[in-house]
């Protein structure tokens, strides 16, 4: 669909990348001369998967990286308009991803490397992903391993582009500008993670607490609500192997009170896709 037009039915999954970035493209040539902003979510490398002729057969990893090959395409068009335009040193450009890799999927999933489990958990597979910022001139050339999250986006865009935040609401985000400008410390230094409605899990600095487990999507319920919390240092070992609750014991209580606190504070929310489930 285009608006509310439907231009193909069914869709050619095949082209869908190309199709994408063409109108990315059409739409920054478009608004070259106003400030914009341009959100392009790919469907891809999400399960189905479908690669144009051009891209099959281009990578070592199979299918998931022909795929992969084609969205790597998709960006350098959008930095090649960017910089033909001349708009480069004036466009913040984030390219993120949303969970970790779909296990279930197999080959067609992706992987975690090193990291536990994946997409749908709160484990290091399922939550930790790449963040890129790229703007010439303006963020500085680093590898930042301090703790960010999408939640930081709209109050760094604002302070970029020099808008106001909301404040009729809360706000779980901090200003990155620092980090990105300056190679400053980051304003986060605490993460909580919720699968649900249910906090899973709270990282502090290096160390990340869970208090409920549960592994990637499968037939059978296998969520634990933990009677004692497990502890990890996720600087150490990312892949969440050893337990260090009873060794950092004043570590887990700093990060159990930080969740005690969370909630005593963090108004209850409901389900976005239930109330829309239960109006159907």
């Amino acid at each position: 669909m285009e608006n509310e037009t439907i231009i193909e039915r069914p869709a050619d999954q095949t082209s869908i990348t190309k199709r994408y970035t063409e109108k990315a493209l059409e739409f920054i040539e478009k608004n070259q001369h106003d400030p914009f902003f341009l959100y392009f979510p790919h469907t891809m490398v999400h399960t189905p998967l479908f690669a144009s002729q051009d891209y099959l057969g281009t990578s070592k990893r199979g299918y998931f990286g022909d795929v992969m090959n084609e969205v790597d395409w998709s960006v350098g068009q959008v930095i090649s308009t960017l910089e033909r335009l001349q708009l480069d040193q004036n466009t913040l450009v984030i390219f993120t991803s949303d969970n970790g890799p779909w296990l279930m999927m197999r080959d067609h999933g992706g992987s975690s490397g090193l990291l536990r489990e994946g997409k749908g958990t709160t484990w290091e597979g399922g939550m930790r992903v790449p963040g890129i910022f790229y703007m010439p001139g303006t963020v500085q050339s680093a590898t930042v391993t301090d703790i960010g999250s999408t939640l930081d986006l709209l109050p760094t865009i604002a302070h970029m582009t020099g808008a106001k935040v909301p404040e009729d609401r809360i706000i779980d985000g901090y200003d990155l500008s620092p980090v990105l400008t300056e190679k400053a410390k980051g304003g986060r230094d605490h993460m909580i993670f919720y699968r649900n409605q249910d906090i899973y899990a709270v990282r502090k600095g290096d160390y990340k607490a869970h208090f409920i487990t549960e592994t990637c999507y499968t037939l059978n319920n296998n969520r634990q609500e933990l009677e004692n919390p497990i502890l990890f240092n996720v600087n150490h070992d990312p892949s969440e192997r050893y337990n260090h609750a009873e060794a950092h014991p004043a570590k887990l209580d700093e990060i159990i009170q930080l969740a005690i606190d969370h909630r005593s504070e963090t108004p209850n929310s409901y389900s976005e896709l239930e109330k829309v489930v239960n109006e159907d």
